[in-house]
């Protein structure tokens, strides 16, 4: 098994990994509680869909620290290929929601 960087290293930004997911999750749930309390307005599907992405932030952080802590490779690629395609689908989600507002308030949706 081939080591990326050595140990001290590798603990420190497993620790340091470990931190942003956790501080992502803290941030995922505020979100997903102001898209709660927000449920007769129609921003609540913007505020879910932030919150979902920094779950997944904080997820693929959390396979990365994993990754770093027992030199697992894999973990490292797998979290960036989930990474990259939840925030791709949540970006064409949010721009999509945006567009509707703006057509709900009677706006052209192309511009």
């Amino acid at each position: 098994m081939e080591v990326w960087l050595i140990p001290p290293i590798s603990i420190w930004m497993a620790g340091g990994l470990s931190v942003v997911a956790l501080a992502a999750l803290v941030i995922s749930l505020r979100r997903f509680g102001l898209a709660c309390r927000q449920t007769v307005d129609l921003t609540a599907a913007q505020w879910l869909v932030r919150a979902m992405r920094w779950l997944i932030i904080g997820l693929t952080a959390a396979a990365w620290a994993a990754g770093f802590f027992w030199g697992q490779s894999w973990l490292l690629i797998i979290g960036l290929v989930i990474l990259s395609q939840e925030l791709y689908e949540g970006f064409i989600l949010g721009a999509a929601l945006r567009t509707g507002r703006r057509v709900e308030k009677g706006a052209s949706p192309f511009g």
